[in-house]
Formats: C-alpha cells, sequence, structure tokens
C-alpha cells in the first residue's frame, strides 16, 4: 500500500512539476513583443525614389527614407520586463510610415513556455503602420522614445531593403534568450548594413563593469531573470567585462545611443544620431515593487525544511518529510535534464554550467539501479560532501554569496544529511534486531 501511494505521489507531483517549471520559467525570459494581426506584415513595402510621389525632397534627398530607432519602456509582466526595441522607416514621398518588430510566432501560453524553453521558438520581422505601433503602447501606458539614425540615403536604403528580405522569411529565424531578441535583431540589422564603417559606443555605465555588476545593474529590477542569467550562464566569468552584444537590451542601447559614433575606415567620424532624441509617448505604468523574490521565496523554503526536518527527528514526523524528499527528487531530475540539455543545444550560449557538478543524472540513475542495496544509503552522505564543497566552489567564483542559490543548495544539503542519519539509524536498528533475534 505505502508502494503504490509512493508511486502515485511521485507520477502526480512529476507531472505537476514537470508543467510548472516551463510556465514559470519560459514566463521571465524574453524580449520580444507580440504585436496584433496587421495587414501589411509579410508584405513588402518597397520605396523606390524613380516612382515617388511629389514631396519636397532635400537637395542631397537625405530625407527620402529615414531610419530611427524606437525603444519602449518595461510593460506589465515578467514577459515584457526588459522593455522592446523596434526600428521605423519612414518614406514621405510614398506616405509609408512603417515600424519593423522581431516577433514570435506563438502568443504567450503554456506552449509558447514549452517550446521557448526546448530551443525552437522561431521567429520573424513584421512591419505594423506607425499608428498601430504606438497605440499598442499607449493602451499599456508604456513609453516610447525615437532616436533617429544618422545614415546615409544609401544605407537607409539599404537597411529598408533588408528588413524587407528578412519579413518575407516569415516566421523561420531563431529566436532565444541571448542572440536572436527583438533587440539584438534590430542592433545586428543595422550594423550589417555599414559597409565601411562601424558604430563606436561609449565606454561607460555598464560597459565598464563586470559581468556579475552588469548582470545586477540591468536586470535589478527583475530578480527572477536576474536569478535565471546567473544560473543558466554560471560558466562565464563573473570579473570579465561585459560585452556589448550579449548584453544589449533596450535600456542599454537607449543609454548609448545619444552618444555613440559612426567611424568610417577612412577615419571619418559622425554622430550616430542626427538629431535630438524624441519622447514619442510618456510613461504612464510603472512597475510594482516583487514581494516574491527568488531570496525570500528560498529562504522561506530553507526555513520551512529545516522545521520538518526537526520534527522529523524530535516529533518522529515520517509522511510530510518523506513528500518533501519526493517532490524535491523530482524537480532536481527535471532540472538536471534541462540544464544538460540546454548546455548541449547552448541554448543560453555556453557549452557548460557549473551547475552541472551537482545537478546531474548521476542520482537518478544511481536510485533506479542500486536503491535496494544496503550503502545506497551512504551516497546521501557523499552527495552532502558534494553539495558543501559546490558551494564554497561557487561563492569564490562569484567573488560573493549568491544567497539565491546558497538557500537553494542548502535545501538540498539538510535533506541529505536528514535522509543519510535516517539510513544509518535504520542499519543499526536492523543490525540490533538481527543480533537480538538470530
Amino acid at each position: 500500500m505505502k508502494r503504490k501511494t509512493c508511486q502515485i505521489v511521485f507520477k502526480t507531483t512529476a507531472t505537476a512539476w514537470f508543467i510548472l517549471l516551463f510556465v514559470i520559467i519560459g514566463s521571465v525570459t524574453s524580449q520580444a513583443v507580440p504585436f496584433p494581426d496587421s495587414k501589411e506584415k509579410n508584405t513588402k513595402v518597397t520605396c523606390d525614389s524613380t516612382t515617388a510621389k511629389p514631396f519636397e525632397v532635400l537637395p542631397d534627398s537625405s530625407n527620402f527614407v529615414t531610419a530611427s530607432v524606437l525603444i519602449s519602456s518595461p510593460g506589465e509582466g515578467a514577459f515584457y520586463a526588459m522593455g522592446h526595441t523596434g526600428l521605423r522607416l519612414r518614406c514621405p514621398s510614398f506616405g509609408h510610415d512603417y515600424c519593423f518588430s522581431y516577433v514570435t510566432y506563438l502568443n504567450q501560453g503554456p506552449l509558447f513556455n514549452l517550446v521557448l524553453m526546448a530551443g525552437k521558438m522561431r521567429a520573424g520581422f513584421e512591419a505594423v503602420g506607425f499608428d498601430e505601433y504606438i497605440n499598442g503602447f499607449r493602451e499599456k501606458g508604456r513609453g516610447v522614445r525615437e532616436f533617429p539614425l544618422n545614415l546615409t540615403l544609401s544605407e537607409e536604403r539599404a537597411l529598408w531593403e533588408l528588413m524587407d528580405n528578412q519579413m518575407m522569411k516569415g516566421m523561420t529565424l531563431p529566436f532565444d534568450f541571448m542572440e536572436h531578441n527583438c533587440t539584438s535583431s534590430i542592433f545586428q540589422s543595422i550594423e550589417s548594413i555599414l559597409q565601411s564603417e562601424d558604430f563606436v559606443y561609449p565606454k561607460r555605465g555598464v560597459l565598464l563593469k563586470n559581468r556579475r555588476d552588469g548582470i545586477a545593474e540591468i536586470m535589478g529590477k527583475t530578480p527572477w531573470i536576474e536569478f535565471l542569467t546567473i544560473t543558466m550562464m554560471s560558466a562565464l566569468s563573473p570579473n570579465d567585462p561585459c560585452p556589448l552584444e550579449l548584453f544589449i537590451c533596450p535600456s542599454l542601447w537607449a543609454e548609448l545611443l545619444p552618444e555613440a559614433k559612426i567611424v568610417g575606415l577612412d577615419g571619418s567620424v559622425r554622430p550616430a544620431l542626427d538629431s535630438e532624441v524624441k519622447e514619442l509617448l510618456p510613461v504612464k505604468w510603472q512597475p510594482t515593487p516583487m514581494w516574491w523574490t527568488p531570496i525570500r521565496v528560498f529562504g522561506l523554503l530553507l526555513a520551512f525544511v529545516l522545521l520538518v526536518t526537526l520534527a522529523e527527528w524530535l516529533l518522529h514526523w515520517r509522511r510530510l518529510p518523506k513528500a518533501i524528499d519526493v517532490m524535491l527528487f523530482v524537480i532536481y531530475t527535471i532540472f538536471s535534464a534541462f540544464l544538460l540539455y540546454a548546455v548541449c543545444v547552448r541554448l543560453f550560449i555556453v557549452s557548460w554550467n557549473n551547475f552541472l557538478l551537482v545537478f546531474n543524472l548521476l542520482p537518478l540513475l544511481l536510485w533506479l539501479f542500486f536503491r535496494r542495496k544496503r550503502w545506497f544509503g551512504k551516497v546521501y552522505g557523499l552527495y552532502a560532501l558534494a553539495l558543501v564543497a559546490f558551494m564554497i566552489f561557487f561563492w569564490i567564483y562569484q567573488s560573493r554569496i549568491e544567497w539565491p542559490h546558497e538557500f537553494l543548495l542548502a535545501v538540498l544539503l539538510t535533506r541529505c544529511i536528514s535522509r543519510y542519519f535516517q539510513n544509518k539509524k535504520s542499519w543499526k536498528n536492523s543490525k540490533s534486531s538481527q543480533a537480538i533475534h538470530p
């Protein structure tokens, strides 16, 4: 009966936590903003000066096509917590005014989170009219600023053509957490149309800090994203400088663009922007500070587990500690499998993760094949020692105590120590019983 109950608990918990894991983690990771369907999407919006409508074009044709970056403030919900970046291209002679965005083909939901965490999400560029674009942010109280780019006419037309061609590809482009999102895609597209020039950004703010401090500054207002980033990119040295390509996001780009330069190979230099930054929409929505931060959640979890463990030894509780162990083991196994998968497919642009040292599938294999062996109880003791060693290593490696991670590791450590001594006690009692009743 006990075995059947344990199996039911195990299966039910596994299913529930598997779904919850993808829903929670997937919901705190991405910068893309899905826009409403538009008649213009996936339709070419060519702008050719040979067939242009009458318009007062400057002698140098510099205003025939204009390009600007649109950066919006964060929105409600973790999915929009980092803001959004779009590209506005205008051709007044044709009356064209379009905003291009890098969007995913799925809207938020369990399927979206599952596909995203599997690394199979696809995205593409879509164009919507400026009014439709701006109204979407106005309705949500999100601010939008416009950064007019100081590109030549040929560069602006090349950028328009690139966006047009990219849009025609449909939802076939990759979308992930670090390299392919709404900001990095616009950033890379603009960089790619410069033939003999490069954008040079000022070394200031985040770019002067190490990676750990840079993550804290960029993601400090979104603690769960910060926690996830540190977890999934733990192999990156925290003391190395912040590379712009890796940390580019709406807030950082908005800070750097006004002081950026476009530098040619011939030594020519011009400002990256041809006019002042314009505020198209004021920021009305302000995020509410989150109380359930990782440090509080895992701190409370550790306190609860410590209390239950004390009750296990002092009050001889058995069912609740065993149920907690089952849930922890299921969550541990799911996360370990996902971590191994993420490293194998370079889901977070890294080919190693330090947490694989203690979060791996070895405990599952030992449990499946050797749990009935008498020496299996010693596995808990060995794993407890491994956890202590890793906690010290992670502290030294990060050059600081990452309290959420340390609390989470301490939860596993507490239960491993308890299980080790419980098994040791059971073995001694069994041995004494055999001695009394040979």
